[in-house]
């Protein structure tokens, strides 16, 4: 048979096993002070705040490079003072001297304008072979206002005119109007007629000096005692049938051509052709 609790029996009981279970509660998990240890140890990764990244320092930006200072702009004086404006501003590259090879398009734009200031000259023109035929031709031509010209051979056999939109050939008492689009007659004639400006006609030789390679300058040539500039450059055409070859140029002191000489080939044929020029500032043409 069973003996019954007594009440207060069962009170004292439930005092002492809690107090008995209370180091064991405690050893189940770690206490305020530990806890605040361990927070204190953590490192801001552990605890969820993100580590400060380190901000890489700029990179200086290359300074920039200062640009590069304008040609040097040469006067004139003693030979040279009566040059022309327009030839001075065209022509910096041989007034500066400059030893390095005359750009093409600086080389015919000083030419031209200095053959323009020129206003004409007197020329006596050798042919070689293909262009005009063969022979000693003399030649006046004007540069200004305009180009016009009248080339002759000694006995007048041939006869050759530019006047603005003018271009006649005469042969004996024959006169044919160029006209490379017209008659067999009429397409030859425009041939010699273009051969024959191309010493004279300031356009003209831009063009060919244009083309070429930028010209070999040489300060200190010579033409027949004359102290003289000589410009030397290559042309290489890539248009069938056009002049391939080397044009040399003797000028004076203002930059006009003493002697213009080309040599090479067109239409696959040898050509030469050389110009000596005098008279600069005549600018007549015969009527």
């Amino acid at each position: 048979m069973v003996r019954a609790v007594p009440p207060f029996l069962q009170r004292t009981a439930v005092l002492c096993l809690a107090a008995a279970l209370l180091p064991v509660a405690a050893a189940c998990g770690p206490t305020a002070e530990q806890l605040e240890s361990r927070q204190a140890t953590q490192s801001p990764s552990a605890t969820g705040t993100p580590a400060p990244q380190e901000i890489p320092a700029p990179i200086p930006e290359p300074e920039p490079e200062p640009p590069a200072p304008p040609p040097l702009q040469v006067g004139v004086s003693g030979s040279q003072a009566g040059m022309a404006g327009q030839v001075q501003a065209e022509c910096q590259w041989l007034l500066r001297r400059d030893t390095a090879p005359f750009p093409a398009a600086d080389a015919g734009a000083c030419v031209s304008a200095a053959m323009v200031a020129g206003q004409g000259a007197r020329q006596s023109v050798t042919t070689m072979a293909s262009w005009l035929p063969p022979d000693t031709y003399s030649m006046d031509f004007r540069t200004a206002p305009g180009f016009s010209m009248e080339l002759r051979s000694p006995d007048a056999g041939l006869e050759i005119t530019i006047d603005g939109d003018s271009r006649i050939l005469r042969t004996g008492d024959v006169a044919v109007a160029a006209n490379a689009d017209g008659t067999p007659e009429e397409a030859y004639a425009a041939v010699l007629v273009d051969a024959a400006e191309i010493t004279g006609n300031p356009e003209r030789l831009r063009g060919l000096l244009e083309s070429a390679r930028p010209a070999v300058v040489d300060y200190e040539a010579d033409f027949n005692g004359v102290p003289a500039t000589k410009l030397t450059a290559v042309i290489e055409s890539t248009e069938p049938g056009e002049f391939t070859g080397a044009v040399v140029l003797m000028l004076d002191d203002l930059y006009r051509p003493l002697l213009i000489d080309y040599s090479g080939t067109t239409r696959g044929m040898a050509t030469s052709i050389r110009a000596v020029v005098t008279d600069w500032g005549s600018g007549s043409v015969r009527r």
